[in-house]
């Protein structure tokens, strides 16, 4: 489990940000969920019977009921990396979601049709089940299931390029048969919502507005910039949101933007450095990165040369060396090319 997954499964214990993030990222701004009806529990699906053991551990889970009456089972999944199988997985929770539902229920049954057959006085109108089909599985026809659902929340520096439904992991071909086939396989799409994409902050109610506008435009300096500068109200978004971003971007520099927010114009130009650090580190990280996963296309990436990379400053230099990657056949030829200190073998 790595940083950014556990503290964004603390931040999201907040039941105020948890709802806002469903209202906004699944209903469009429709204020369905409220935050005084959730609570958390297990993320954890399993199944255990005579036929298989089957356990899988979700991100997080919170179930909405109001009045003792239960109305759904909303389940959180982060992303920073493309799960290629995602939608299959998705179903996969949901359905042991719903196998465990069914257990409880049938065990609720049969507690209930023990105490029928102890009794000394049995009453037609009481017995719990009314057929035998009832009898069989103990779920009868007047139990129901709460609906769970999964929201997929995806902050990943590249594109999402995998499938969003199950549909699109299947391979159709384009014949009758197969076009009979796809009727009958259910879509099962996923609940997406991706940082880097998404156009309607002004959904957001509560910090998560900031927050995640702040996060899409992680790589664009000036757009950064003129966002807090224009938005002063977004400074006072609190210790922990800043805290979250600071961990999904990887700057170090946010701590002192964190120390300098609340201050005066006097401290203006310190801001503005604090700020001019925090994109330069954040810009010059991405770039290495992508020329790492560029490299690792064409094969094992020498540490060495890792390094040289990950050392570099000069964004310029760092641009360049995109380039070559993204062109280069081999890493031995972006080496020669970029003329790294560390592969003198290779210049």
């Amino acid at each position: 489990m790595g940083t950014k997954d556990i503290v964004l499964k603390t931040y999201f214990r907040d039941t105020v940000r948890y709802a806002d993030l469903w209202n906004a990222g699944v209903f469009h701004g429709k204020q369905i969920i409220r935050a005084e009806d959730l609570q958390e529990i297990t993320p954890v699906y399993s199944k255990a019977d005579k036929n298989a053991v089957l356990s899988r551990t979700g991100d997080f889970v919170m179930m909405q009921s109001r009045s003792g009456q239960k109305f759904a089972i909303l389940a959180l999944e982060n992303q920073e990396e493309t799960d290629y199988a995602m939608p299959a997985r998705i179903m996969i929770q949901e359905a042991l979601e719903y196998d465990r539902q069914i257990k409880e229920i049938a065990r609720r049954n049969e507690r209930a049709y023990k105490i029928y057959c102890n009794a000394e006085k049995k009453d037609g109108l009481d017995a719990v089940y009314k057929d035998a089909g009832e009898y069989l599985y103990k779920f009868r026809k007047k139990d129901f299931l709460l609906p769970a659902v999964t929201l997929v929340v995806y902050f990943g520096e590249k594109e999402w390029n995998g499938a969003k439904s199950l549909h699109e992991m299947i391979r159709w071909k384009d014949t009758q048969t197969e076009a009979e086939f796809k009727k009958l396989i259910p879509k099962y799409p996923l609940h997406f919502l991706d940082l880097s994409s998404y156009k309607h902050f002004e959904y957001f109610r509560t910090e998560l507005r900031p927050l995640f506008e702040l996060y899409q435009k992680r790589n664009r300096k000036d757009d950064f910039i003129n966002y807090i500068r224009e938005n002063e109200s977004h400074w006072k978004m609190d210790d922990e949101s800043w805290h979250v971003l600071d961990s999904m971007i990887d700057a170090k520099s946010i701590k002192s933007l964190i120390k300098t927010r609340d201050k005066r114009k006097g401290e203006s130009r310190k801001m503005c450095k604090a700020l001019d650090d925090l994109i330069e580190e954040s810009i010059i990280k991405g770039k290495a990165e992508s020329i790492i996963d560029l490299l690792a296309e064409l094969g094992p990436v020498p540490e060495d040369v890792k390094k040289d990379i990950f050392s570099q400053t000069d964004t310029s230099v760092l641009q360049s060396q995109l380039k070559l990657a993204a062109h280069a056949k081999s890493i031995d030829e972006f080496c020669r090319q970029s003329q790294l200190i560390s592969v003198n073998p290779y210049t």
